[in-house]
């Protein structure tokens, strides 16, 4: 039984193969390619890097980048600051400089003080300095002073005389080497000029003395840098005598009723001599 049953299949199975009717079974043909949808494939295009310069730190930018068929996320990116390439200097060989001495300016404190020092170099400014004031001048305006101050007082004013004036002028340019009340000279003006007293020793009966002149005058010498016009020159002049007890005693004293006064200007210094007599020497 199981060999019939086994028989049947197998004419089936060479049936089927051969077909019916005699006829083949057609070729298989190709079947048709499989279509394969294009997928777009886009890049997030990069910033290219921008050449080596100094980038200044900024914000943060947002580059937003789609492709044609779906929306991608937004890129964010960050520019950093790159540095700054410096270009090499040259070395220069060192060079041994000597130290500077401070400045002046240096010296000053913080606290507000103003340092002066002292230094040879000439003024950057010209200085202008007033020309002085002629002697003469000055001379002239003492003695009127000191006679303002003798009335002021309630005492008669002296009498300037000519001869005594010269006098005093050249006790000036003795003043100037010797600042002192010297008999010497005293004398020796006083016989340069041959004025005042005629002293002859053989008169008296005394032989082989020196004949000599003295003025026989008292007599009052200043001297100081004063400064401005003759005026304030003379007024310091003559107020300084005022002031002074012992030259007032005499200068502003009625007793002595005859005056003159020189004055010499050395380029500093004022060298002034004022002299004072009871009596007229012009006339010995």
């Amino acid at each position: 039984m199981k060999k019939i049953i086994i028989l049947l299949l197998c004419c089936g199975v060479l049936v089927s193969m051969v077909g019916c009717g005699g006829n083949t079974a057609p070729p298989p043909t190709e079947s048709p390619p499989t279509t394969v949808s294009e997928t777009i494939i886009t890049e997030t295009p990069t910033e290219t890097a921008p050449p080596v310069t100094a980038v200044e730190p900024t914000e943060k930018e947002t580059v937003t980048t789609e492709s044609k068929d779906q929306a991608t996320e937004p890129n964010t990116t960050a520019t950093e600051p790159t540095a700054t390439t410096q270009p090499k200097e040259e070395t220069k060989p060192a060079v041994t400089t000597k130290p500077t001495e401070p400045s002046a300016a240096d010296n000053i404190e913080e606290s507000g003080c103003i340092a002066i020092v002292e230094t040879d170099d000439p003024p950057t400014e010209e200085i202008i300095i007033p020309p002085k004031p002629s002697a003469d001048l000055v001379a002239q305006k003492v003695a009127e002073y000191i006679n303002q101050f003798r009335t002021e007082q309630g005492d008669v004013t002296a009498t300037v005389i000519p001869g005594l004036t010269e006098y005093c002028k050249y006790r000036c340019t003795q003043l100037k080497t010797n600042f002192a009340h010297d008999t010497d000279d005293q004398r020796a003006a006083a016989e340069a000029l041959q004025y005042g007293e005629y002293v002859d020793w053989s008169l008296y009966g005394i032989e082989g003395e020196e004949n000599y002149y003295t003025a026989n005058v008292r007599e009052a010498i200043g001297k100081g840098n004063w400064g401005g016009t003759a005026d304030e020159i003379a007024y310091s002049i003559a107020n300084g005598f005022r002031n002074s007890k012992g030259h007032w005693s005499y200068v502003g004293s009625s007793k002595y009723t005859y005056m003159a006064v020189g004055v010499m200007y050395d380029g500093y210094y004022w060298y002034v001599c004022v002299c004072m007599d009871s009596e007229n020497t012009d006339l010995k």
